[in-house]
């Protein structure tokens, strides 16, 4: 059977914290192939300052050329409302028959996960890979691992060297005029630049075209 990685998020934007963790949860499992879903509305947390999907999806397509296994997918933004994650799993498993989905999540995510909508049939559609975005979260999210198998979960923790970058923080630095050197790639920077994304909300973001 094969396999698919996927890993969804707000990615505003998305960073290189993000990528380490995805290449190394891809590593790990041997998945051939992730997409990157950048959500449309996340029910899972508030966004005041989220950029506009199309410009989000873009910064996925730049940052998927870093690996060829990766590839940005815009399913969810063209789905109106919420982004619910059991709604992509169904929709994934029509586009890709016999292939076994991997969802990965850093560790907020994971330890959420249980009270998301149609949290048992996402445990019935997907094995949940999670790797930690800070350190000395590992053993927290064993732990957690331990509790969703006991309500019928497949999943994985896997030992990750971390990458700590934040979205908020990379918005903020963006606000403060300083440089996003290292903390997304290049082509990603240039386009929030070219784009002038993230500024104080009296210089306008371009438009997308």
């Amino acid at each position: 059977m094969e396999k698919l990685g996927v890993f969804g998020g707000t990615f505003n934007p998305i960073h290189n914290g993000h990528l380490s963790l995805c290449t190394q949860l891809s590593n790990a499992l041997q998945i051939p192939r992730v997409l990157l879903i950048p959500t449309a509305v996340p029910p899972h947390k508030q966004a005041p300052d989220l950029a506009d999907g199309a410009h989000r999806l873009a910064m996925c397509s730049l940052a998927a050329q870093a690996d060829p296994r990766f590839l940005a997918c815009d399913l969810e933004l063209r789905r109106s409302g919420s982004s619910y994650t059991v709604e992509t799993l169904r929709e994934l498993e029509t586009l890709y028959p016999d292939t076994k989905i991997y969802l990965f999540m850093g560790t907020d995510m994971f330890l959420t996960v249980q009270n998301w909508y149609c949290a048992q049939e996402i445990f019935r559609r997907a094995v949940l890979v999670a790797g930690a975005r800070q350190k000395g979260e590992e053993e927290k999210l064993r732990d957690h691992l331990s509790y969703l198998q006991k309500k019928g979960a497949e999943g994985r923790v896997v030992c990750c060297d971390v990458v700590e970058i934040s979205s908020t923080q990379i918005r903020a630095a963006r606000r403060q005029g300083l440089p996003l050197a290292g903390m997304v790639p290049l082509a990603v920077e240039e386009y929030i630049e070219e784009k002038k994304l993230y500024l104080p909300k009296e210089e306008h973001a371009d438009g997308i075209g």
